[in-house]
C-alpha cells in the first residue's frame, strides 16, 4: 500500500495538522519541554476562564429560555381565564408553533400546559426570575409537578442552587420530604436551647425532652 502523503512544512519548516483551510494554517505544537516554568499555570488560567464563561453563557440561555417559557405560559393562562380556552386550543397552538419554528424544541402540548402551571406557580414575574429562572427547566418541572406550595418550591429552589443538585437528586430530596427533615432539626434545636437557658447549663449538655422523661 502506498505510504500516507505527508503534510507539506510551513515557511518556518513546521508541519501543520488538522484541518487546513485556504486563510489558515495550523502549525504542529512543539513538545512541553522547553517551555517556560509558568506555562502551566498559563494553561490553568485559561481553562478556567474559558470553563467559566461557557458556563455563564448556559446559565444565561437557559434563565432567558426559562422567562419565554413564563411568558408564554401567561399568555396562555390569560386567555384561558379571560376566554375559557380548553386543552383543544393548547393542541392546536402547538401544532401551529411547531410549523412556524420547526427546529426549536419545547412546543409540544405537554410543555406548553407546563408553561401555563409554570406562570400560575410564579405570578410575580421579578420573584421568578430571581428563584426559578436560576435552575433547569426540567428541574422546574419537577418542582411542579410535586410541590403543591411557593415556600416548599423556594426553600428546594434555594438548596439546589446552593448545592448545585441534579435533577435526579432534586426528585430523591423531594421524596425523602427534606425540608421536613430540615425543619424538624432546626425546631429541635431551637427547643434544646431553650431546655439550656432554662437550666443554666451550655447547651452542648442541655438534655433532650426525651431524656428528660426518661430521668
Amino acid at each position: 500500500m502506498p505510504g500516507k502523503t505527508r503534510k507539506p512544512p510551513d515557511d518556518n519548516g513546521r508541519r501543520a495538522m488538522g484541518r487546513r483551510r485556504e486563510d489558515a494554517l495550523f502549525p504542529a505544537p512543539g513538545p512541553h519541554a522547553g517551555l517556560p516554568g509558568d506555562y502551566g499555570r498559563l494553561l490553568n488560567e485559561i481553562r478556567g476562564r474559558i470553563q467559566t464563561e461557557r458556563l455563564r453563557a448556559v446559565l444565561a440561555a437557559n434563565a432567558a429560555m426559562v422567562l419565554l417559557y413564563w411568558d408564554v405560559g401567561r399568555l396562555i393562562l390569560e386567555r384561558q381565564e379571560r376566554e375559557g380556552w380548553g386543552a383543544r386550543v393548547v393542541d392546536r397552538l402547538s401544532a401551529d408553533l411547531r410549523q412556524s419554528f420547526p427546529d426549536m424544541h419545547g412546543l409540544s402540548p405537554r410543555n406548553l400546559k407546563y408553561m401555563r402551571a409554570f406562570a400560575a406557580a410564579w405570578p410575580d414575574r421579578a420573584i421568578m426570575q430571581h428563584l426559578a429562572a436560576q435552575l433547569p427547566w426540567t428541574h422546574n418541572c419537577i418542582l411542579l409537578d410535586r410541590l403543591s406550595t411557593p415556600e416548599e418550591r423556594e426553600w428546594y429552589i434555594r438548596r439546589t442552587l446552593a448545592h448545585g443538585w441534579s435533577r435526579n437528586i432534586l426528585a430523591i430530596q423531594i421524596e425523602s420530604r427534606a425540608h421536613d427533615r430540615q425543619g424538624k432539626a432546626i425546631s429541635n434545636f431551637h427547643e434544646t436551647l431553650r431546655v439550656a437557658s432554662f437550666s443554666g447549663r451550655s447547651p452542648h449538655f442541655a438534655p433532650t425532652l426525651e431524656h428528660q422523661r426518661r430521668t
